[in-house]
């Protein structure tokens, strides 16, 4: 596979286009003169043409501007950028929740494939806020006794101020802080540059996959940018119709219910009518797969489909999470007991791929560009379980997501190498705050181990995100990128998860990292040559010259 570099780059904060060179040399510009705009319009102090300058044609300047805009031209480093970049998202996880998972298959921790990542950090999750809150470790781990339903101020700070999965995604996808409920945009509603954007400008293929709708928050700031997270169809029509997704697979099929039922009348919910018209016509702008056969066909490589792809499997918001019945059996003898072998007691639906057939699917998809990729797979019905706080359920939902890393895993061994691709697997935040059975009374005491195949002991204390510091496993080349992140150090993370040596990040050095591992950092312009300098000068008298008749 190929490695280099690209020549792309975030704007400034004002245009938030890409463009050659970050930050602009020019100041902060709505529009960018390495682009084919019809009008630029610079402000801001420090600006190189005055603090606010007349929103003029570049029809006057566009020689200029572009002869001094080739003389800085960024210089771009070709040290062997990762070519693959695989992120990892169970949504909604706890410390809790892989302990969950770990003790039901195994009956052990340290078995899951991210268990022997080289990289293991923590992750703080705030959102924006004003003024903006930051990560305290004294207050999430303090055990004293509250007196009421929180039992521990610990506890109860951890449930305050908590990011959603809109802005905790959009804090990923573009390493910026927003507001809740945002994709993509930052607070006021401006677009924010996407880490998807820069991967397909660099001639990576990029995709989503999710168990959960495929407009749905998560996917959605990895393909889309709209102020309204519930704004679903304008979101699925960006992700389908603009090109930056090569491969979309999710919930969201309008024909099948939650039981992988045919509908008697199809429900719109994940996109328009419209946009499901299109993919089901002959233009479509994606090919479109629904059957489990045709998943699985793509997995083991027997299926080969040219151009993008799209994969709404058979059923409704959730691959299995929302499928009949909803309750598990008290009685562990009783038929559809956990103890038949499946943590809520019920087989999965037989007409749905798993999250790991989809993952193997799609890297075999867009593993298929020499250039590279960039896949995000969000495990999303975690969250969505953990609101619930059904445990059985949340631990089925989390060992699928376990598979989907482990099929991640063997492409790797079998596709490429680590040496070229970089895998990051996280939470974008916790959910329910699950710990042991008796920690109402005993402060963060850990999931209660009940051997392989039994319901763990739990007591959740929310319903609701959390602000805990969460977990992160990152292997391959670039993972140690992420060290360069840490913001902090948090003793408890050893002393009584015994996770890792302490250190965290925040969400927003992740974003950062992969840029970094995969060679979109943002560039230091060459120097200039002195008749560059006398160019720019000359540029600075003419603007001035200009400023004094505008004035005039």
């Amino acid at each position: 596979m190929r490695r280099g570099s690209i020549a792309s780059g975030p704007c400034c904060n004002i245009c938030k286009t890409f463009i050659v060179s970050s930050p602009c040399l020019f100041g902060r510009c709505a529009g960018c003169p390495w682009r084919s705009a019809t009008v630029v319009d610079i402000v801001g102090p420090g600006c190189f043409f005055g603090e606010k300058c007349m929103r003029q044609s570049l029809k006057n300047c566009t020689t200029v501007i572009a002869t001094a805009c080739a003389l800085t031209a960024p210089s771009w480093s070709s040290g062997a950028p990762v070519e693959n970049v695989i992120l990892f998202i169970s949504d909604g996880a706890s410390w809790g929740t892989v302990d969950m998972a770990s003790y039901w298959e195994f009956g052990e921790r340290g078995r899951q494939p991210y268990d022997d990542f080289a990289v293991k950090l923590g992750m703080t999750t705030e959102p924006l806020s004003n003024p903006q809150a930051t990560y305290d470790p004294s207050a999430a781990w303090d055990p004293t006794p509250t007196g009421d339903d929180d039992y521990f101020e610990g506890y109860k700070a951890i449930k305050q101020g908590a990011t959603d999965s809109a802005a905790a995604g959009t804090a990923l996808a573009t390493g910026v802080k927003t507001s809740n409920g945002r994709i993509s945009t930052d607070a006021e509603g401006n677009p924010l540059p996407f880490i998807t954007q820069e991967m397909k400008a660099s001639g990576r293929s990029t995709g989503v996959v999710s168990s959960v709708g495929f407009s749905h928050a998560t996917p959605a700031v990895f393909g889309a940018q709209n102020v309204n997270r519930g704004d679903t169809h304008a979101i699925a029509h960006q992700m389908i119709n603009e090109g930056t997704l090569d491969l979309i697979m999710g919930g969201g099929n309008p024909n099948f219910d939650d039981n992988a039922q045919r509908r008697a009348t199809p429900e719109y919910d994940w996109l328009s009518e419209e946009d499901w018209t299109a993919l089901n016509g002959p233009d479509a702008p994606m090919t479109l797969i629904e059957t489990t056969s045709d998943f699985e066909a793509l997995a083991d490589g027997s299926l080969e489909i040219q151009g993008r792809l799209i994969g709404l499997p058979e059923a409704g918001a959730t691959l299995q999470a929302n499928r009949d019945p909803l309750t598990t059996p008290p009685d562990p003898d009783a038929p559809g007991s956990p103890n038949l072998g499946f943590p809520i007691g019920h087989e999965l639906l037989p007409n749905v791929p798993t999250l790991a057939t989809m993952t193997a699917g799609a890297l075999n998809h867009l593993g298929k560009d020499e250039d590279g990729l960039f896949l995000m797979v969000e495990g999303g019905a975690v969250d969505w379980m953990a609101h619930a706080n059904a445990t059985g359920r949340v631990i089925e939902e989390q060992i699928d997501f376990n598979h989907a890393v482990g099929a991640a895993v063997d492409w790797v061994s079998a596709n490429s190498s680590w040496d070229e691709t970089l895998m990051i697997v996280l939470t974008d935040h916790g959910n329910g705050a699950p710990m042991g059975p008796n920690s109402d009374s005993i402060a963060f005491q850990p999931i209660e181990n009940n051997g392989k195949g039994v319901l763990p002991g739990v007591l959740w204390h929310s319903g609701n995100h959390t602000t805990e510091n969460t977990l992160l496993w990152a292997n391959g080349a670039g993972s140690e990128d992420l060290l360069s992140m840490v913001v902090g150090e948090d003793p408890f993370l050893q002393s009584i998860l015994g996770f890792n040596d302490g250190r965290y990040i925040d969400i927003t050095g992740v974003n950062p990292a992969i840029r970094t591992a995969a060679g979109l950092v943002a560039p230091t312009p060459v120097p200039l040559p002195a008749t560059g300098w006398m160019l720019l000068v000359g540029l600075g008298l003419m603007v001035g010259l200009r400023r004094r008749g505008l004035a005039d």
